[in-house]
This record gives C-alpha cells, sequence and structure tokens, in this order.
C-alpha cells in the first residue's frame, strides 16, 4: 500500500504510514530506573537501617508505658531524670556503659572497623567448590600449608577494597567530626541549637557576659558544662542517637556487604581463630550500640530530638554507602562494600 494518497494535487502522509514512522514511548528507562532505586540496597541492609527507627520507636513507647518511667520526672534541660529518681541504673548519665561506651563511642567504633579491615576483610573467602581443568577435577588448594600461608599474608595486603573501606570510614568520620566536634568554629549540633535560640544560661546575666569577655563567650555546650551553666533553650540534636546509629550503621553495612558478596559468588570465609575475633569484636559493638540506642530512647530526649538525630546520621550513612550505588563517579572514588 502507498505510504502517500493524493488529495487535490497535493500528496498527504497515509494515517497508517504516519502511525508507523511515529516512534512509540519507551518504558525501558522508566523501568530500569526504577529497578535501580528498588536495588540501592540489599534486603540485609534495608533491615539494618530500619532497626534504627523501630528501636527509638520501641524505646520512646516503653517509657510511655512502663509505670517507674512515667512516673518519674522528666528535665527537659538535662535531657533525662534526675538522678535521684531515675527509673533504673541505665537512666542515670554516670552509668558505667554511658561514659565508657557511649560518651568515646567513635573510638569503638573505629576500633571494631580497623580490626575487620584487618581480620574480616583479611579473610575474604575462597570458593571452597572443586575446579575443573581439562576434564579432570582438581582442588582448589593442593596443600593446606600453601593456604594458610595465603590467608595470612592476606590480611595485611592493602587491596583496591580495603583502601575503599578506609575512604569510606574517613568520611564517616568527617561527618561525626562536623556534626559532634567541630565545624570551621563549634560543631553543627551547637550551631543548630544556639540558632534556634539557645544559649548558655551564664550569659544571660550582664555580669558574667562582662567577666567572660569576647573570647570567652560559651558558643558551645560542653564549654557551658565546664564552667558550670546549664546549655538551653533551643533544639538539641541527640548526640547519644547521632553516633549510635551513624557509628554501628557504618559498621553494619561494612560486614553486610562483604557478606552478601560472599554468598552471591559462593564464596566461603574462612572462620580461622583471628577471623573469629573479628566478627566477634564487631557483632559486640553492634549490639552494644543497639542496647545503649534502645536505653537512650526510652529514658533520655524527646521524640524530636532522637529523630532529628536519627535524620543526621543518615544524611552521613546516605553520602557515604547509597550514593556511590547512584552516581558512578562517587562508586569509583568510595566504592561499594563488599564490591
Amino acid at each position: 500500500m502507498s505510504a502517500t494518497r493524493r488529495a487535490n494535487g497535493v500528496s498527504r502522509p497515509s494515517p497508517r504510514a504516519s502511525s508507523s514512522t511515529t516512534p512509540k514511548p519507551s518504558s525501558k528507562s522508566s523501568a530500569s530506573r526504577s529497578r535501580t532505586l528498588f536495588t540501592l540496597l540489599q534486603p540485609a541492609e534495608a533491615l539494618l537501617l530500619l532497626t534504627y527507627p523501630a528501636l527509638l520507636l520501641l524505646g520512646s513507647l516503653f517509657s510511655l508505658l512502663d509505670p517507674s518511667a512515667r512516673a518519674a520526672p522528666y528535665s527537659a534541660t538535662s535531657q533525662s531524670h534526675p538522678p535521684e529518681l531515675a527509673p533504673n541504673y541505665f537512666a542515670l548519665k554516670r552509668n558505667v556503659f554511658n561514659i565508657w561506651f557511649v560518651k568515646v563511642g567513635w573510638f569503638w567504633f573505629t576500633v571494631a572497623w580497623a580490626v575487620w579491615v584487618i581480620l574480616g576483610m583479611g579473610m575474604v573467602g575462597r570458593s571452597r567448590a572443586p575446579l575443573r581443568e581439562k576434564g579432570r577435577i582438581v582442588e582448589l588448594y593442593d596443600d593446606e600449608e600453601e593456604e594458610e600461608e595465603e590467608e595470612k599474608d592476606g590480611i595485611f595486603v592493602l587491596t583496591p577494597q580495603k583502601l575503599q573501606s578506609i575512604l569510606r570510614w574517613a568520611v564517616v568520620t568527617l561527618w561525626w567530626m562536623l556534626v559532634t566536634q567541630w565545624c570551621f568554629g563549634p560543631a553543627l549540633i551547637d550551631r543548630g541549637f544556639t540558632l534556634t535560640g539557645g544559649q548558655c544560661e551564664l550569659m544571660r546575666s550582664e555580669t558574667a557576659r562582662q567577666e567572660m569577655g569576647d573570647v570567652r563567650e560559651f558558643v558551645t555546650g560542653a564549654a557551658c558544662k565546664l564552667a558550670g551553666g546549664k546549655w538551653k533553650g533551643g533544639h538539641d540534636i541527640s548526640g547519644h542517637v547521632f553516633i549510635l546509629v551513624a557509628g554501628s550503621a557504618s559498621l553494619g553495612l561494612e560486614v553486610l556487604g562483604a557478606m552478601v558478596n560472599d554468598a552471591r559468588i559462593g564464596a566461603e570465609r574462612k572462620q580461622e581463630r583471628l577471623g573469629k575475633w573479628g566478627w566477634g569484636i564487631v557483632v559486640g559493638v553492634v549490639g552494644m550500640s543497639w542496647w545503649m540506642l534502645l536505653m537512650t530512647a526510652a529514658y533520655f530526649h524527646t521524640w524530636f530530638e532522637k529523630f532529628s538525630g536519627l535524620f543526621t546520621a543518615y544524611l552521613g550513612i546516605a553520602a557515604v554507602y547509597i550514593l556511590p550505588r547512584v552516581l558512578p563517579e562517587v562508586r569509583n572514588i568510595l566504592g561499594v562494600p563488599g564490591q
């Protein structure tokens, strides 16, 4: 059939031909985009990140349902119950786990991560299945001593995967420092507090302000408490929630990435003595973080303060562990755990 037909001496395109030449909208790109968004995280990784809001919700609900916690007065200034009326030991700011674990939490997270990189990633498994070579089956390792020697050497080899893990942890640590320690002056937590109307109560006194002078004007919570004052009046992002979530989630994503990759390629991770130490320390630190996050949710801070701490932690997690799965340029630098 002719692609055109004549009408009054003018050639016009045939409707059928026109419809056949018009490109149909393709759903391939949208489907590909949907698949990409859906597979940004492995199921185990998504479950890990969902654990934190679940723990915060569980702890907050417990504080509402537990008669002793509900009856104990709560101080908005100290974000806790008064020590003499605390519902239990974990409601005390001076409890040993809070002082020696949460307060120096980033130290423990870094130790656990370093142990994992040296021992856990150093024990990267190799497939234990026999290999076929020219029609005959050969074992992957013929000499057990040779296998053990290779494993020991692999612990101290700086592989590209280890280097990218170091870079990822450096970025996460930088985010922790900016939020809690220093951000070209006061940390982001302190800046947020003062921007929302908070200040050291000593600054309310004109006499105290004159005695301190401009140099000693308190702009951080730590400096205020060190001088004997109270940090009050603004919104206080929960530093405990931020540290516990950012540290343990980063550590968990590093380990889960390797586990998922091992399962995908059919590798068997060695459980030698050193490897077990690596796994044990990681599990212990993450488990303690979950418990202390639950206690923080139950006895410290308001709902909004806990949510803002969680949100701030997730911003850093997204930048380091999710953004590389979307942007190849970032992926080439930071990589993805286990890949």
